[in-house]
């Protein structure tokens, strides 16, 4: 018979995220990161005009509707709010990371790149709105 610790501590290694999966979701958010510079080039979506980037935008966005699911489901845990969080962690901080490294540390910009890069800082914050509430829905539609 298990006491209440165990069991508690038997549920809670159940619902976290094993080093692979953190590791996967790293590697996630740096290929995420590689393919948007790429088709950003040259200078990162500067020279697109301002509804070119809205449009960026909003497809981005209605990307990662059905793509959050599938990338939920694969996490060998069904913790679908903690993981959307776990998501949002990792295709935000480390995508901010890489983006001050290539703007600022390379580029030779500073940090104001926040506001003249808006459509990157935008995805910095929406994808902690976006994620968790598709993950509710998940969670409700069980």
């Amino acid at each position: 018979m298990m006491s209440n610790v165990e069991q508690l501590d038997s549920k809670s290694v159940s619902t976290s995220l094993t080093p692979k999966t953190h590791f996967a979701l790293l590697v996630m958010s740096f290929l995420t990161w590689g393919f948007f510079v790429l088709l950003g080039l040259p200078d990162y979506y500067q020279s697109w005009s301002f509804a070119a980037k809205i449009v960026i935008c909003i497809a981005v966005t209605l990307l990662y509707i059905p793509l959050t699911p599938f990338i939920l489901k694969l996490i060998d845990n069904k913790n679908f709010v903690k993981n959307s969080l776990w998501l949002a962690f990792y295709l935000t901080l480390p995508l901010f990371v890489y983006d001050y490294i290539f703007i600022v540390l390379i580029g030779g910009d500073n940090i104001t790149f926040v506001f003249r890069y808006w459509y990157l800082s935008f995805f910095y914050f929406s994808f902690w709105i976006q994620f968790p509430l598709i993950a509710r829905f998940m969670k409700s539609s069980e």
